[in-house]
């Protein structure tokens, strides 16, 4: 027999007093917040955020801010005799109360709000923390609240005690888990570094101005010598992690951060404008040193990827690495890597990349030597459906930078005669937009099969008729400006 709900029991005037919202709340915790966790009491999640009662400090908060924590009392926070959860009075290690460099901000004499400044008090009082894996947690912590008020050099300071504190833990999760969160937190310091050092143009007219401004940044070798440790530090402590799972992923992460960073010593370091004229470049001397250091990272990612253990990590670091490179005008050393992978198709990919970027800059014979690479690997592979999609981006890479010919030579890499013809329609149909319908017609008149023109006479149309509305869209728009002006 079905049981009767719960409800019927209840007199109609206490489940109206329910829906209403006349019944007095329940307590489950004391006045120090409810846990916005799987459920109040359990104290599996973080506070809610409940400031703490007067009187109360924590022991990481400097002298002068409040006295110790005041015990828990039975009799306080009972409300109508409800029992108290499991966690109550508790607090935790990323708890704002304990740490209050979380919150990145504290009041002042006046009560004002100020921005939280990371002192090295606060590490040192962090590195008291008997417990491996909490004490690399808080470290972490202030590592992340560092880079934030744009304290690297503290942050770095930070970082090297949170990575010491991951080593002596022994928990095999918590120790993975610390240099996961080590791995990330030392590409955003990497990060940080580079784009608060690298060079600028003049902001005033005033040069005294300028360069008190420049004096209060860290200097960009500096910051590039401390971001190559952080990345060493990052591949490293990835190198640690006991699932070599993780390990293959992080170790791929820290050396695409890596990289990144080798394109942005290139691009924007190398490059930049220094002073108030434009025209005026970096010493020679500078820049050469600058690609220089770019390259060398790029041979210490190359050679930090090979201790990588599954294969789809390894390759997906040295096409990381080769795009990076390419990128950022790197263009011999990102073919050299692109064309050192030993997997095909992540040989193909890279070096179809490259070779984009390559013909983007006008640098024709270098693309054409990627791209005829890019060939004899997808040729090489023995798979008829994985050589059917790349050969398809290969030839959407052809078209895009407007390389039909060799689009057309590329056919014949497509392992069926279905493949084959969708990809003539698009080549016919991309050179319309492009205003090349003669030399369109004499391809499809004298190497297309008799069957297969009429529909790439028809994709030639449509691709004449996207350049007519493209060609509209403009006008229409030219004119708008005209007549707003």
């Amino acid at each position: 027999m079905r049981p009767a709900h719960l409800a019927a029991g209840f007199p109609a005037f206490v489940i109206a007093s329910l829906a209403l919202g006349l019944a007095p709340p329940l307590a489950a915790q004391n006045d120090s917040g409810l846990s916005s966790g799987s459920g109040s009491g359990t104290g599996t999640g973080r506070s809610a955020g409940v400031f703490p009662p007067p009187g109360t400090r924590s022991p990481l908060r400097g002298p002068g801010r409040g006295g110790a924590v005041a015990p828990f009392r039975e009799d306080s926070g009972r409300r109508r005799g409800a029992p108290y959860g499991p966690g109550i009075n508790v607090q935790f290690p990323d708890d704002p109360i304990l740490a209050p460099f979380l919150s990145l901000e504290e009041r002042d004499a006046s009560g004002r709000k100020t921005a939280m400044r990371i002192t090295p008090e606060m590490i040192e009082t962090a590195k008291q923390m008997t417990e491996a894996g909490e004490r690399g947690r808080i470290l972490l912590q202030i590592t992340r609240g560092a880079i934030l008020g744009n304290q690297l050099t503290t942050a770095n300071k930070a970082i090297v005690e949170a990575a010491a504190a991951a080593d002596e833990e022994r928990n095999p999760l918590i120790h993975d888990q610390l240099i996961i969160s080590i791995v990330t937190t030392a590409g955003l310091l990497s990060d940080a570094l580079l784009r608060e050092a690298k060079p600028q143009g003049a902001f005033f007219a005033d040069d005294a101005r300028n360069e008190a401004i420049a004096s209060a940044r860290i200097a960009p070798d500096v910051a590039i010598r401390l971001a190559r440790l952080e990345w060493r530090r990052s591949i490293y402590m990835a190198a640690r992690i006991k699932s070599a799972t993780y390990r293959s992923e992080y170790l791929e992460r820290a050396i695409e951060n890596m990289a990144n960073g080798s394109a942005t010593i290139a691009l924007e370091y190398a490059k930049l404008t220094e002073g108030a004229d434009p025209a005026k470049k970096q010493p020679n001397e500078k820049q050469d040193e600058y690609k220089k250091q770019a390259d060398e990272i790029l041979l210490e990612a190359v050679e930090a990827a090979q201790q990588i253990e599954r294969p789809i990590w390894k390759n997906q670091a040295l096409e990381r690495i080769a795009v990076a490179a390419g990128q950022s005008d790197q263009y011999d050393r990102a073919t050299e890597i692109a064309a050192g992978i030993e997997n095909a198709e992540a040989r193909a990919r890279a070096l179809v990349l490259v070779a984009e970027s390559q013909a983007r800059q006008n640098q024709n014979d270098a693309a054409t030597q990627s791209y005829n690479l890019v060939g004899q690997a997808v040729s090489s592979i023995q798979q008829n459906g994985l050589r059917g999609v790349l050969t398809g981006i290969l030839i959407d890479s052809l078209i895009s930078t407007g390389r039909f010919e060799d689009a057309r030579a590329s056919l014949v890499l497509y392992p069926s005669d279905s493949e084959r013809f969708v990809a003539m329609g698009a080549i016919a149909e991309s050179q319309g937009v492009r205003r090349m319908a003669t030399e369109a017609r004499a391809w499809i008149d004298h190497d297309v099969p008799a069957e297969y023109r009429s529909t790439l006479y028809r994709r030639l149309s449509n691709g004449r008729l996207r350049a007519i509305s493209e060609d509209r869209a403009r006008e229409f728009q030219g004119r708008d400006l005209d007549e707003t002006r």
